[in-house]
């Protein structure tokens, strides 16, 4: 497949179809993050972005109280609806993650599916203290991305949610990689771009934002290794 320019805004022109994960995947993840942490009903939970409260939908029905941001207005609809059949509770609204104004006193703020690293390193930076910023003492941060060992080796694949699995090429100069999202009817291919972080840097972006980190993990919290496939990273305010 011919490489596509990459977009300075790609992800507002990924496919839709070609953006969300499988609801059975992401309730999974869901019952994980909530069995891991420990977590009680009325939780307060901030899921950014969210899509169509692909993880905190899960979360609400057991007994979370969430809100949710994305930039795309037709997710954003979606989990209102999605929340509104199930006589759930919840708060969504459509605004860019880079700028949106978060609520304060969250006990726990979810970026998953390899959402972080969209932008430049300073913009990439400032929205994760902007998380710290609105994490009450002692809330928890939890950012699942790739591997970056499996991506910088040149040996890291995504399933994206068509079911189409692209590979994730990686750049040495710019430490980015990209993915293609393959064609559809009505849009040529979209070649997304991500800034891939290191455990070190993550450790010292995490300091920089004035968090702790608590670890590294694997997919599911399992002991994370060069091999995991992803990489999830929790920190947590002091």
């Amino acid at each position: 497949m011919s490489q596509s320019p990459v977009l300075t805004e790609w992800f507002r022109h990924v496919p839709e179809d070609k953006w969300l994960r499988d609801p059975a995947a992401s309730r999974a993840d869901a019952e994980k993050i909530w069995q891991h942490l420990q977590l009680q009903p009325g939780v307060r939970v901030l899921e950014c972005p969210c899509g169509k409260a692909d993880i905190s939908f899960p979360m609400a029905r057991l007994g979370a109280k969430v809100i949710g941001y994305d930039f795309n207005a037709h997710f954003i609809t979606g989990a209102k609806n999605k929340f509104k059949r199930a006589a759930l509770d919840g708060e969504f609204h459509t605004d860019d993650m880079r700028t949106a104004h978060f609520p304060k006193e969250m006990d726990l703020i979810i970026n998953w599916s390899s959402s972080f690293g969209y932008f430049k390193d300073e913009a990439n930076a400032d929205l994760l203290k902007r998380f710290a910023g609105a994490l009450k003492t002692g809330g928890t941060l939890l950012i699942e991305v790739a591997n970056p060992e499996l991506v910088i080796s040149g040996e890291a694949t995504r399933l994206i949610a068509s079911g189409d699995v692209v590979a994730e090429t990686w750049n040495s100069e710019t430490r980015r990689a990209s993915v293609i999202f393959p064609a559809t009817t009505f849009r040529g291919p979209v070649t997304a771009s991500v800034r891939v972080y290191t455990t070190d840097e993550f450790r010292q972006m995490i300091e920089d934002a004035g968090l702790e980190l608590v670890g590294f993990y694997g997919p599911g919290f399992a002991q994370y290794t060069p091999d995991s496939s992803r990489l999830i990273v929790v920190a947590k305010k002091p």
